[in-house]
């Protein structure tokens, strides 16, 4: 389901004011459009960042560049068709970069034989604080079922999972490494952070469909 407002679109808020929309939260309570987050000018030329459901907002017809010079609206390309992802975050211990590309290669092929034909994209970063380990962002685009990714990731985590949280569109799962004897995507990951995004639609899941995934036997 394509968003109605794109990114940079000036809208009209329910108390009239005005703001620039910053892109897509997520699906809105009842599951019938999107959330948007929208940048608000404040006294002083500063902006402040508010949530509002896609029903709320009126577009103006007009956007706003870079350089806060307002343009017709029409001139924006269309809103990019969502679709369904997986977002991880992994930790290690790892310190030496050598080792680090090598553990990314690992996780991607580990990756990918889980999920099936998909697009990867993988960031290795150092974590901010000593002793500055390498994590690892990763979005997964399977091109298939997203959700049978998902189920998939579960059950290559064993018994390490610490945690689910679903709230019938988005899905978290947490993953520790000494909870477990499981390897999870390389043997250098210690901790890990699993979510579906389901972009393709708003629409949440009944109560009794949640979680998505049983990865806890409480």
């Amino acid at each position: 389901m394509r968003p109605r407002f794109r990114e940079g679109e000036v809208v009209r808020l329910p108390a009239g004011a005005e703001a620039v929309v910053d892109g897509l939260v997520g699906a809105d309570e009842d599951g019938e459009g999107w959330l948007v987050l929208v940048r608000i000018r404040q006294a002083g030329g500063t902006r402040s960042l508010r949530t509002y459901s896609e029903g709320e907002l009126e577009p103006t017809g007009f956007a706003e560049t870079d350089g806060g010079e307002r343009v017709p609206a029409s001139g924006l390309p269309p809103p990019d068709e969502r679709v369904d992802i997986l977002q991880l975050r992994l930790v290690t211990d790892l310190t030496d970069g050598v080792a680090a590309a090598r553990v990314a290669d690992d996780v991607e092929t580990g990756l990918r034989s889980l999920a099936g034909e998909s697009i990867v994209t993988l960031v290795a970063e150092r974590h901010w604080n000593e002793p500055y380990a390498y994590e690892f962002d990763v979005t997964l685009r399977p091109l298939g079922p997203a959700v049978d990714a998902l189920h998939a990731l579960a059950a290559a985590g064993g018994e390490g999972w610490l945690g689910v949280s679903d709230d019938g569109w988005r899905c978290d799962l947490w993953w520790n490494a000494d909870e477990s004897e499981t390897v999870f995507l390389a043997p250098e990951v210690r901790g890990a952070e699993v979510t579906l995004l389901p972009w393709g639609s708003p629409r949440r899941r009944p109560e009794e469909e949640r979680p998505l995934v049983a990865v806890l036997d409480a």
